[in-house]
């Protein structure tokens, strides 16, 4: 059976220790949670030192893992430094990877920014995975991210490929298969009612994705291009009219059955 994650942005509702739980009753092996607020005035369930024990406790008593921590958002203006306190979190729940998305279209500061942000990662042995977004301002398409990731070229900066992000930026999934493997970390599952090109789509990144198959994106030929052994994430935001768990089932088992008419990883 595949592994497969889901991020915690599927039932934002939920406190952390909550969606642990629920992650492990739908048959995930992994989840990603959030550790660092996106923005001053977000309000997303946070992993934060007060709870950090109950966390740990769930993930031990579930044998749920931490695939990822959220959310690590690169602007003109970012201190790398204040970042650490979420990323000693990360380490400390066993997390492979922290995501950042940039803000900023300056490249000779972010390439400073993301080189500070990698140092300090890997002094706790975590990736940085960039997650690109048509929504962003520079580096919005997958070849973009990949050709920034690449002039880098620190050895703990890979890429987070989302289906919706693929899709709105005009991405398909022959330019997958034309990224270096070892550059891409993760894949996040959901799927589209149509593949229009657009960077305005901030709301249904955010509450209205669809699960896997319920839309018109080649997902089976997207994982077909994911180099072998890519680890999978849900990532399924949708309206709060059902309760979390019935949303969060309905992905998972749909995904099961797209993965396993694939066949064996």
């Amino acid at each position: 059976m595949h592994k497969l994650g889901i991020h915690h942005m599927t039932a934002l509702e939920t406190d952390p220790v909550t969606f642990v739980s629920l992650a492990a009753e739908t048959g995930c092996q992994e989840v990603s949670v959030f550790a660092q607020s996106p923005g001053s005035g977000s309000r997303f369930p946070l992993v934060t030192r007060e709870n950090l024990a109950a966390v740990r406790s769930r993930l031990l008593d579930t044998g749920v893992s931490v695939a990822n921590i959220d959310a690590f958002i690169i602007t003109p203006e970012t201190d790398v430094a204040a970042f650490r306190p979420a990323l000693e979190l990360g380490a400390e729940l066993g997390a492979r990877g922290a995501v950042t998305i940039l803000y900023d279209r300056d490249e000779s500061r972010v390439v400073d920014t993301l080189g500070g942000l990698c140092e300090v990662a890997e002094t706790l042995a975590l990736k940085i995975a960039f997650e690109f977004m048509a929504l962003t301002p520079a580096w919005n398409s997958l070849r973009a991210a990949a050709a920034l990731v690449e002039s880098i070229g620190r050895s703990n900066l890979v890429l987070d490929v989302d289906v919706l992000h693929l899709a709105r930026s005009g991405g398909c999934p022959a330019d997958v298969g034309e990224i270096e493997p070892g550059l891409i970390a993760h894949a996040q599952l959901c799927d589209v009612a149509d593949l229009t090109v657009t960077a305005d789509y901030a709301a249904e990144a955010a509450a209205n994705r669809l699960a896997p198959g319920d839309g018109v994106f080649p997902l089976d030929a997207f994982l077909r291009a994911l180099p072998r052994g890519t680890p999978l994430e849900l990532e399924v935001p949708q309206p709060q009219d059902r309760p979390p768990l019935e949303r969060m089932q309905h992905a998972v088992t749909a995904t099961r059955e797209l993965l396993n008419a694939i066949g064996p990883d």
